[in-house]
């Protein structure tokens, strides 16, 4: 929920850029200037760090934690928050004083406003953000499957179970790797923009940057193709018709698989115990 609602937080920053770029920008003042990209900064913070959070509270569970241990409610209103105040603090930083207001040949090409330095800084700490996660799916996605191969080789269960989390794993790559594919282009044209000086980085700004807006759409696409109950919810919304046979159905459908995934963290669990 907290991801979606930083996708949507990022597609309203989207449209008031549209509506604020290109001839318009001359009519900006400086401070709106700053509102204007401080809006897009927070965003990409708070997408990227509800990605990391993600990675992260995964990693753990797969990891350390017991299986029938949850987050309580305060760890997870404390971790939106910390994301929500850090995405803040990053969009603000520019508007606060890390800026070329004052030093004019510090400024970049892309954001004129900005200081170099900031824009390194920006991009880099995301990249590096990209390449943490990348890293820490990589490790669960190899660990379930050496575990899970383990398990259907001593094990009678169906190989459903085996599928239904490997396919869970694979969705939440597929959302990440779209995330990096449509912003990462953008991020190291920021660096071009500093160290390249012949290169022509504003043939490629707006390009990029529909690359980067389109991508908050990609997500609920992505699961309703790989959730056959979220794809059917969403023709239900679609064509504004509500089936309660459906519905009873898409709870059955819920619960058992919950079970299976119950299944498959058990014998994750209980065969890491062992070794």
């Amino acid at each position: 929920a907290n991801l979606a609602a930083a996708d949507f937080f990022a597609g309203l920053a989207y449209f008031y850029l549209m509506f604020n770029t290109g001839p318009n920008t001359r009519r900006l003042t400086v401070s709106t200037w700053l509102l204007r990209q401080g809006l897009i900064d927070t965003s990409l913070t708070a997408s990227v760090a509800n990605l990391l959070a993600i990675a992260i509270e995964r990693h753990i569970t797969v990891f350390r934690m017991p299986l029938h241990t949850r987050m309580s409610n305060r760890r997870v209103v404390v971790v939106i928050v910390v994301i929500w105040t850090v995405a803040i603090v990053m969009g603000a930083i520019p508007s606060v004083g890390w800026n070329c207001i004052c030093y004019i040949n510090s400024c970049s090409t892309m954001a004129p406003l900005y200081s170099s330095s900031y824009l390194i800084f920006w991009a880099i700490f995301n990249l590096v953000t990209f390449l943490v996660m990348v890293i820490l799916y990589a490790h669960i996605f190899v660990y379930v499957r050496q575990r899970t191969m383990r398990m259907s080789r001593h094990s009678s269960g169906p190989r459903r179970n085996r599928d239904t989390m490997m396919s869970l794993l694979k969705t939440v790559a597929i959302v990440l790797g779209a995330f990096i594919v449509c912003w990462t282009p953008g991020l190291v044209l920021l660096l071009l923009d500093v160290f390249c000086s012949n290169c022509n980085v504003l043939a490629f700004e707006k390009f990029f940057l529909l690359l980067a807006e389109f991508n908050s759409a990609m997500n609920p696409i992505i699961y309703s193709y790989r959730d056959k109950e979220m794809s059917a919810t969403f023709k239900q919304i679609m064509c504004c018709q509500r089936n309660e046979n459906s519905n009873g159905a898409a709870e059955g459908s819920d619960r058992s698989a919950s079970s299976v995934n119950h299944t498959i963290l058990a014998g994750i669990h209980n065969d890491h115990s062992m070794v």
